[in-house]
């Protein structure tokens, strides 16, 4: 399959890498320059949390004009660059072409059939973790569930070969019929803990440790669930908060990420 990753940062230089691996076809895309330099000069170098290091062959450009007509366009930007990066890279993105966001936060799926029209657009989360250790150069810190859907529900024949596609190169993968849903259990998870453990310089299993940390990501819970609710998505409840509980024990906060 011929892709192209929009965002070679830690998430997208990850699985980016993964994808390139397994024999597609995989263009990095960003506008870095010394990563784009140094992916192209010395390839995507690729450590593990258990100390090892591959280096992966893949291309990177910050002309998406160069690269083509792709089948599957996978989204890594933040959510502020979201627009200019899919009008950037409307050149790629032909009648045939799906373009999956595994962006974090809401309101990226709007945005991107906006520009490259609703009936492309398929939405995920991804659990996977990962951190820039330098130009061209990414720590795999964790592996997680990848969640991927239709916008509007149900199942397709493109969702299936995604998911098809994932998992040959071991990114595990839950086609779900209820994306929104999963988009949003990890914002609220998102919300309660990352600007947490961020001010108060905390590893992730610390927050659930005193009373006063949960009741904190408690109200914070219950402000995204106000949220959601008010904008019409009555399944979500406090229930997403279970998934502090899983926070893995060995989690550190990044050296640094872009």
């Amino acid at each position: 399959m011929k892709i192209a990753v929009i965002g070679a940062g830690a998430m997208g230089s990850v699985i980016g890498g993964l994808l390139s691996k397994s024999g597609n076809d995989v263009t990095l895309i960003d506008v870095f320059r010394p990563t784009i330099e140094a992916i192209n000069a010395k390839g995507l170098i690729i450590d593990d949390k258990a100390g090892g290091t591959e280096i992966v062959k893949v291309r990177a450009t910050d002309d998406p004009s160069k690269v083509g007509v792709v089948d599957l366009a996978v989204v890594f930007v933040k959510c502020y660059h979201t627009e200019s990066a899919i009008k950037g890279a409307l050149p790629m993105i032909g009648a045939g072409t799906t373009v999956l966001s595994l962006q974090n936060g809401w309101g990226n799926g709007p945005r991107i059939a906006k520009i490259a029209g609703p009936e492309k657009l398929l939405l995920g989360v991804c659990y996977h973790s990962a951190t820039v250790l330098g130009p061209g150069h990414v720590l795999h810190a964790g592996k997680g569930m990848t969640y991927v859907g239709e916008p509007e529900g149900g199942m397709s024949d493109r969702l299936r070969t995604v998911a098809e596609i994932f998992t040959q190169v071991g990114i595990e993968v839950t086609a779900t019929q209820n994306v929104l849903k999963e988009i949003w259990a990890k914002l609220a998870l998102n919300v309660a803990t990352l600007p947490t453990s961020a001010a108060l310089r905390l590893y992730a299993p610390q927050l659930i440790q005193t009373d006063e940390m949960k009741k904190l990501m408690s109200e914070l819970l219950r402000e995204v669930v106000a949220v959601a609710q008010a904008r019409g998505f009555r399944w979500i409840s406090m229930s997403a908060g279970r998934r502090l509980q899983v926070c893995s024990p060995n989690w550190r906060p990044p050296r640094r990420v872009r």
